[in-house]
């Protein structure tokens, strides 16, 4: 049977979704546009769909995945217009593409993800690797799992390349140590967006589309 990976976004209300009310929202459209899902066997069939790291509620992705399974190949450009004629306001079928025999799912290909933080005016004027450093006393090894920072002053926000499952810091967490370090409590997850969600190998970030390439430099 054939694998398709949808790329698509969830902002606006559709943020404050939950992860699982995300997924039903997603199903449901899904049944409603024909698509051919295959489901599992046994007394309670389910559709064979698997998922990107869930969003926290409040926050926006602008590049989000899943993979399904269908009976049959379909014309993905006429079904991602049947999808978005079913998708509610907030979320939007981006692009839809045929996997490969044999192609990583997304949960073994995914291995970090990037993140906006909009801070505005709060951005600190010391610099981050001093702020981080301070921090570090109240929340150790508040860096591991981050591989890449930087900060736009003009716009306001910083940016975070951070690890996927990894032990060392949670999204949570770091809003937590940021609204202490700034002294602030403007860091809410209203104002985050993941941006995207990479494969990094080799020093390469690699979409799961594998439309973008990004050679990852020094922090």
């Amino acid at each position: 049977m054939p694998w398709y990976r949808l790329e698509y976004t969830k902002k606006d209300t559709a943020r404050f979704l939950s992860h699982r009310e995300l997924m039903t929202t997603l199903q449901r459209a899904m049944k409603r546009a024909s698509f051919p899902l295959t489901y599992s066997r046994g007394h309670h069939p389910r559709p064979k769909l698997s998922y990107g790291p869930p969003l926290g509620v409040g926050v926006a992705g602008l590049r989000e995945y899943m993979d399904l399974e269908l009976d049959r190949e379909i014309s993905t450009l006429e079904y991602l217009q049947f999808l978005n004629d079913q998708l509610p306001p907030g979320i939007i079928a981006q692009n839809l593409v045929k996997l490969d025999p044999g192609e990583a799912g997304l949960g073994k290909f995914i291995n970090c993800a990037c993140y906006r933080i909009e801070a505005g005016s709060c951005i600190p004027t010391i610099s981050w690797e001093q702020l981080f450093n301070k921090l570090e006393e109240e929340y150790p090894n508040l860096t591991d799992g981050l591989l890449k920072w930087c900060v736009d002053l003009a716009g306001g926000y910083l940016e975070v390349l951070m690890e996927v499952g990894q032990k060392g810091v949670s999204l949570r967490t770091l809003l937590e140590a940021l609204n202490k370090g700034i002294g602030t409590s403007v860091l809410l997850p209203v104002m985050v967006t993941r941006t995207g969600l990479y494969q990094l190998e080799n020093g390469l970030l690699i979409d799961p589309l594998k439309k973008y390439t990004h050679l990852l430099e020094e922090k």
